[in-house]
This record gives C-alpha cells, structure tokens and sequence, in this order.
C-alpha cells in the first residue's frame, strides 16, 4: 500500500513484471525515520488502529503468490509482511499484505 513500490516511484521496476492493478488506498499506522526508504521520503511504518491516516496504493495480483520470496527479499531482513484490511477510494474494504518495520526496530 506504501512505499517505493507504486507506480511512478523509484522501485516500481520490482514489481513492474506482475501482472494485476493498482488502485489508492489507504491504513491506519506511524510513521518511522527509520528503515532503507526513509532516505527517499518513505519513512518505515508500523500499522496500528490508532495511528495516523497513511495513504498509498494497494496492487491486487493472483500471481503474487509466485513472487513474495523475491519481494521479502528485497524489503529485507527489517521488515515483515504482515496481513492488514485497506480502505481504497472508494471506501471498499480489502484484505492485503503491508511491508511493515519490525516492532522491535520502531
């Protein structure tokens, strides 16, 4: 939902050989000036249903399942991908996976 990873950011090439769509939406989460992104405008984040509105893009994807061991590997060892509901903008309700930073490392 957050991060390089979207259309038109700097890692997008990542992903960019997957099939699927994307479309915005947004989580519940803070924000870190931690973790590899912070340096180009990503800081990590960590969701929580307290936090702040973080909005980004959701990419929806059956073939996903055939690359989340190259994408892990690429967030790296700081991150987890964890399960998280979206909200798009059109207020529907998904269920998608989000690179959070390890709670640890907050």
């Amino acid at each position: 939902v957050y991060g390089t990873l979207a259309p038109g950011r700097s890692n997008h090439h990542v992903v960019s050989d997957i099939q699927g769509s994307w479309q915005r939406a947004s989580v519940r989460g803070k924000l870190f000036e931690k973790g590899w992104g912070a340096w180009q405008g990503y800081p990590a984040m960590l969701p929580t249903p307290d936090g702040d509105l973080v909005d980004g893009f959701v990419f929806s994807s059956t073939d996903l399942v055939d690359h989340w061991s190259r994408l892990d590997d690429f967030e790296g060892e700081d991150y987890l991908r964890i399960p998280i509901t979206v909200t798009t903008e059109h207020d529907e309700h998904l269920e998608a996976y989000v690179y959070s930073i390890k709670p640890d490392l907050a």
